[in-house]
């Protein structure tokens, strides 16, 4: 009988703030603890919101002093993988992916490097983008949707390189909620008025701007809508300044950071995403589970769980015109609106709940 070692896998980041990346690692970390021929660890920011995540549940996790985007990372992966034996460098942003090649080149032993990305940002087609992401010592890019692994296409990566591996949620820890009208009651509301929603960093990429123009079409037409926005963001001074502007301020409301957002998207009637670029948001997904129909932009790797007038509206990116049709039309047929609730609670059953998740990571670890 052939004996084989456990397999030993560093997963690294060096996002200090809780972002989708963070948030989706840290999920297949604890789905995949409970396999015992699997040794996860962690290495993050001190002062990573990640961090003190992992220390209070009692993760196996190591910090590092972070002085910068790249070089500071180098030297903890050097000793965390000679330490802990690591079979399997998985990194999760594009700088601790810089870092982990580097370190791979001080690394005397074959260790497998892996890099997750979940964004679909263009990159850019020159020598030194190249030199990065067709590197020989990367030997796989996982994405979390095709719209995601074309940009590598895009770039001329091999193609047995790259694999997509969809994100998931815990579907069931969704399904059983229902509106208790708190959100009402926080913005003074009363039950007949609808509340749509969008839960983004408020950032360029989410394109909020054609989210108030969208608003602003809506209210034209029907004043029981109000929209809210849940997020913070280098943006957020600009977009307040617009609804000021167009004199939406108690029609549009920012309501900032929640770390309980999953219970504001049950008190939307609708989401409204009017994103540039996406991977395929998790927020999607939730929405899906939540039962809440959709109205998005045909954002990154939306369209591969959105079919347009199947399960939701879809429109062309930054047509404020197209989403506020779609969004009225929601709000007045009902019917049309559950035959998409029902729809896509299905598709996230079936294709997008934690058990897929977890055996597509525990096969994917497997066959490396």
């Amino acid at each position: 009988m052939v004996k084989t070692h456990n397999m030993n896998i560093l997963n690294v980041t060096s996002i200090v703030e809780w972002r989708g990346g963070d948030a989706q690692m840290y999920t297949i970390y604890n789905l995949l603890k409970k396999h015992s021929t699997l040794n996860q660890y962690i290495l993050c920011p001190e002062n990573s919101v990640l961090y003190q995540k992992a220390i209070d549940d009692q993760a196996q996790v190591v910090s590092y002093v972070k002085k910068n985007k790249v070089f500071s990372l180098i030297q903890p992966i050097i000793e965390q993988v000679k330490i802990k034996n690591i079979d399997v460098l998985h990194t999760h942003d594009s700088s601790a992916l810089s870092a982990a090649i580097i370190a791979k080149l001080f690394i005397n032993k074959d260790v497998k490097l892996i890099y997750s990305r979940k964004r679909n940002n263009p990159i850019k087609n020159n020598y030194f983008k190249k030199l990065k992401y067709n590197n020989k010592l990367i030997n796989k890019i996982v994405s979390v949707s095709k719209a995601v692994e074309k940009i590598f296409h895009d770039i001329n990566l091999p193609a047995d390189k790259l694999l997509t591996i969809y994100d998931a949620i815990d579907v069931q820890s969704f399904a059983g909620e229902s509106k208790t009208g708190f959100l009402l009651n926080e913005l003074s509301l009363s039950s007949e008025n609808i509340i749509v929603g969008n839960i983004s960093s408020l950032s360029k990429q989410k394109d909020l701007i054609t989210f108030i123009n969208t608003a602003e079409l809506v209210c034209q037409k029907n004043n029981d809508v109000h929209f809210v926005i849940l997020g913070k963001g280098s943006e957020e001074m600009m977009l307040r300044q617009i609804v000021e502007e167009k004199k939406l301020t108690k029609k549009v409301h920012f309501l900032g950071f929640k770390s309980n957002a999953a219970a504001y998207l049950q008190e939307f009637d609708l989401l409204l995403m009017s994103s540039i670029t996406e991977g395929l948001p998790l927020t999607i997904y939730e929405a899906f589970a939540s039962k809440i129909p959709i109205v998005s932009t045909k954002a990154g790797g939306i369209p591969e769980v959105i079919i347009d007038g199947e399960n939701g509206f879809l429109t062309e990116i930054g047509d404020e015109k197209s989403l506020a049709e779609k969004c009225l039309l929601l709000i007045e047929d009902r019917d049309l609106a559950n035959k998409f609730k029902e729809k896509s609670f299905n598709i996230v059953k079936e294709r997008f709940d934690l058990n897929n998740l977890e055996e597509n990571y525990l096969d994917f670890y497997q066959k490396l």
